[in-house]
């Protein structure tokens, strides 16, 4: 998948990577997670099932399709890291990110609960927004994430170069937009009652260098050609995961509609 725009903005190719909805050096997860697209590491997967795909989880390690979808995730996220900034990413509770326009922190990033992010993309549903972060990225609760004038989560795109943490605490499932593509790793903490409770949506992919845990019941949406490009796996567990992908895309569907896209 290519993040393609007008003349002029930046661009995220994943290439073979945007078949994929979760990949790294490891992947780990511990409960009833769903992910649209491929699973894929390098060296170990575990955890599927109890996870479930809509595409292939690749068996590790050497698996030629999931070192070449690593190569160009790794690619892509190098080039994105390298682009200039325009716009400043801080830790402030409330801010608005315009469409083209690559943004960066001066470091480390912890969110705090209540944190309002607004993604404005002027009427182009092309736009892309690209957020780097050259240190660590921490969610530490509820966020609030507003699509605006055309805005895609498939287009945004979070650049970090350390650890990337979601925390959901006692603030409940977490609803995250986009890509997360971190040149370490990625955790997704359990919510309170354990694995069997789901601990946030991503909608997006998530790729890591290192470690990919998902610590908890996770849904990823998977980048925005994951289900064109990935090749489902028969049987039983491909339907029930199927019949759960189909609910999650009604419900995404409806969030479209109340933001008015």
């Amino acid at each position: 998948m290519s993040a393609m725009i007008a003349s002029g903005g930046p661009i995220v190719s994943l290439g073979s990577a945007g078949s994929f909805g979760l990949l790294g050096g490891t992947i780990s997860n511990t409960g009833a997670s769903v992910v649209t697209g491929n699973v894929g590491a390098t060296t170990t997967v575990t955890g599927f099932p109890p996870g479930i795909a809509t595409g292939t989880v690749y068996p590790a390690p050497s698996n030629p399709a999931v070192n070449q979808a690593y190569l160009d995730f790794e690619s892509a996220f190098n080039s994105a890291a390298g682009l200039t900034s325009a716009g400043s990413f801080t830790t402030a509770t409330s801010q608005t990110f315009l469409g083209n326009t690559v943004y960066a922190s001066a470091g480390d990033i912890s969110t705090i609960t209540g944190t309002s992010l607004t993604f404005n993309a002027l009427n182009n549903p092309n736009a892309v927004f690209i957020i780097q972060i050259p240190g660590a990225f921490t969610v530490n609760g509820a966020m609030t994430f507003t699509l605006e004038n055309e805005a895609q989560a498939s287009n945004i795109f979070w650049i970090v170069k350390n650890a990337a943490t979601i925390s959901v605490g006692s603030s409940g499932a977490i609803l995250f937009d986009g890509n997360i593509l971190t040149g370490s790793s990625f955790t997704m903490s359990a919510a309170s009652g354990g694995s069997g409770v789901l601990a946030g949506t991503i909608d997006g992919c998530v790729f890591a260098e290192t470690a990919n845990t998902l610590a908890g019941m996770t849904n990823v949406g998977g980048c925005a050609s994951s289900s064109a490009n990935s090749v489902p796996e028969p049987g039983g567990a491909w339907l029930v995961g199927l019949g759960c992908m189909l609910g999650i895309a009604g419900w995404r569907r409806f969030r479209s509609v109340s933001r008015g896209l």
